[in-house]
């Protein structure tokens, strides 16, 4: 019987921190969530690696930012989807370190993007991402969606070719109670939730609001993701995700209850959600606080609140050194500095209490204190952000160049 303590990890996507109470102690939306960070390890500036799933659930389960590749034809970066799956192919996942250790493993998922296309099945004993055929065509990418009939239609229905990404969390719990019915400790389950991600649907029993609004409001987004006649529904939107956070939190009691106290459970968000900050909705190209500031709780283990900033790409060692009972890897594992960046390309330096946000056409730094509405003036912070992002972009830029001249090798056939 291998050594160590059962982990159950779970995520929410576009899960932001300060709507689901955590982050100023408020229990109403997410009362189970909130006992488990009342008892719990809550860091409060938990930061991902990007704002789209695609950049965050790559790192967050590999502990490594994935490396932009030359497209085929030489040229411009590399298609999304191939771009994933090179990824999860060429790194070792949480789930494999697991695996090693005797760990049984599990992930039930209804993200396309953690789908076995890509390759985040590697290192499960039973995976199950609910797909159906090869899902090869029809996701969009970052979250953004193109004002056209044909793809408003496609998302209305079904976001990915086989994929039902309307699909809510009781439709996983069946199979769940099954598996950890079954499972022999220490087992490592990972369960990835879409309730909360756009189209805000709640079910009937956690809707406060008539259809007649919640679904005009979530087809302005897919026309606009500007969102038109904001006025009018921006409250409507807001509302419904918050119930989507409800209905989701009756999840964690569920899940709660069917695993006991002696697993160490965590929850946390893939990224977060933008609601007209800096004129966007939903989620996908920008780095701003609303995108990349999630939630990250600990249940089971240690406990207290850890303010220094915390990287996702960091939740591999984090599970492993706190399955092993080493409870000092939190505060190991803090940074004074973390970065996130999205493909578009741009860069964000996030700080304890200040962020630099670098792209192409603009550099911005805010005093977090005072949000992120009026930029702050200090030049030599600036100028420390700026050497950040750029000592970045230069490790990325070289683990690019090991990269492509081992794939020249390989298909020189010399390697």
């Amino acid at each position: 019987m291998p050594d160590g303590k059962s982990v159950v990890l779970v995520t929410i996507d576009s899960f932001r921190t300060d709507y689901c109470g955590v982050a100023a102690g408020d229990s109403e939306t997410m009362p189970t969530l909130a006992a488990h960070a009342e008892d719990g390890l809550v860091f409060e500036n938990a930061i991902a690696s990007g704002p789209a799933t695609f950049e965050s659930a790559t790192s967050f389960l590999t502990g490594m930012k994935p490396v932009e590749r030359p497209d085929a034809a030489g040229g411009g970066r590399e298609e999304t989807k191939s771009h994933v799956r090179k990824h999860m192919a060429a790194r070792r996942s949480v789930a494999e370190e697991f695996s090693e250790r005797g760990y049984e493993t599990a992930a039930f998922t209804a993200n396309p993007w953690t789908s076995r296309y890509f390759g985040f099945d590697d290192g499960f004993d039973h995976f199950e991402d609910f797909m159906d055929g090869d899902a090869s065509s029809g996701l969009l990418e970052g979250g953004e969606q193109k004002s056209t009939i044909g793809t408003l239609a496609m998302n209305a229905t079904n976001w990915w070719q086989g994929q039902d990404m309307f699909m809510s969390w009781e439709a996983l719990a069946d199979e769940i109670t099954e598996w950890t019915a079954e499972a022999e400790a220490p087992y490592f389950l990972w369960v990835f939730l879409v309730d909360s991600h756009l189209p805000y649907l709640p079910p009937a029993t956690y809707r406060t609001q008539s259809r007649l609004k919640t679904y005009p409001a979530n087809m302005g987004l897919f026309l606009d993701r500007d969102l038109p006649f904001e006025s009018v529904l921006h409250d409507v939107l807001t509302t419904a995700y918050e119930n989507t956070l409800k209905y989701t939190d009756e999840f964690l009691s569920f899940l709660t209850e069917e695993v006991g106290t002696d697993p160490l459970f965590v929850v946390h968000g893939d990224h977060g959600e933008a609601f007209g900050e800096h004129g966007m909705y939903g989620h996908g190209r920008q780095l701003y606080e609303p995108l990349v500031n999630v939630p990250l709780v600990v249940c089971n283990g240690p406990s207290g609140r850890v303010k220094e900033p915390f990287s996702l790409s960091r939740l591999p060692a984090l599970l492993g050194g706190l399955a092993s009972g080493d409870e000092t890897v939190p505060d190991r594992l803090t940074e004074p500095y973390v970065f996130s960046s999205n493909r578009m390309p741009s860069v964000a330096v996030r700080g304890r209490d200040w962020k630099y946000i670098w792209s192409p056409d603009e550099q911005e730094l805010y005093d977090l204190t005072d949000g992120e509405d009026e930029e702050l003036d200090d030049d030599d912070l600036r100028t420390i952000g700026q050497d950040l992002v750029d000592f970045y972009r230069g490790s990325q830029s070289e683990k690019e160049r090991v990269v492509e001249a081992v794939s020249d090798l390989a298909e020189s056939g010399r390697v």
